[in-house]
């Protein structure tokens, strides 16, 4: 008691505690120096990894919404191909109904495709195809809710057409989708030149009239007995069938759907 009265009261007992604090001062830091440390590199481990975990969350979210800008441009071109399709102002008169396509087959020899309609959505045999910018082909064979079609290049596939620039008729029959359509049963002096618009005739009673079909390319003569050699580009885009539209021509009246 004696001691700590005299610690507070007796001037002398002051300075010697502050002479001894002064000195051992740096002990204190010293002391304390690991442990502060040790706080600041937990700190700066704890903070590295947040931020590693926040870059890591941030890379995850850029790629999820690249991803979905990815889906919604997709989305976006296949609604304004449908809009172009559905708007086409090829016949706006005639029944006709959105397709999908399913399938392309892949055999070199056969050019043939299946769409997501069939005989429950009313769809026949022979009934024309056509895409936003011309004839496609035609179905060839029809199953309950799905049906195979054939593509103009196919080398069984054959359509009357005429000139549009001056009604002149022929036939326009498939050489393979890597090459142009090939152009029959006209006269040696037939008036044709390249860059001639071919549509259809309507003469075989299957395909509507006036629909186009192909650009004549190229205009020859047989060195041989001077008939005409001539090739037409299809208008149709037979590489990248995605949408399509079936058409119910004259044989449609007698296949509504039931």
């Amino acid at each position: 008691m004696v001691l700590i009265v005299l610690n507070i009261n007796y001037h002398p007992f002051k300075e010697i505690r502050y002479y001894l604090d002064t000195l051992i001062s740096p002990l204190y830091y010293v002391s304390n120096a690991p442990k502060s440390s040790f706080d600041s590199l937990y700190e700066m481990s704890k903070t590295r990894e947040t931020l590693i975990n926040e870059n890591a969350n941030l890379h995850a979210d850029l790629l999820q919404q690249k991803n979905d800008l990815l889906l919604l441009e997709h989305l976006k071109h296949e609604n304004d191909r449908l809009r172009e399709l559905l708007g086409s102002p090829l016949r706006h008169d005639e029944q006709k109904m959105a397709a999908q396509v399913l399938l392309i087959d892949t055999d070199p020899y056969i050019y043939q495709f299946v769409v997501n309609k069939g005989k429950q959505d009313g769809v026949y045999v022979g009934q024309p195809v056509v895409d936003e910018k011309g004839i496609v082909g035609q179905i060839y064979e029809t199953a309950q809710s799905t049906s195979r079609a054939i593509l103009l290049c196919d080398y069984q596939h054959a359509i009357p057409v005429q000139v549009l620039r001056n009604d002149i008729g022929m036939i326009a029959v498939g050489n393979g989708c890597s090459n142009d359509l090939t152009l029959e049963f006209m006269p040696n002096n037939v008036d044709i030149k390249v860059g001639d618009v071919l549509v259809t005739s309507g003469l075989d009673g299957r395909f509507p009239e006036g629909y186009p079909v192909a650009v004549v390319s190229s205009v020859k003569l047989d060195i041989t007995d001077s008939t005409p050699i001539i090739s037409a580009t299809p208008t149709a885009d037979l590489k990248r069938l995605r949408y399509l539209l079936l058409l119910w021509g004259n044989q449609g009246v007698k296949h509504e759907r039931s």
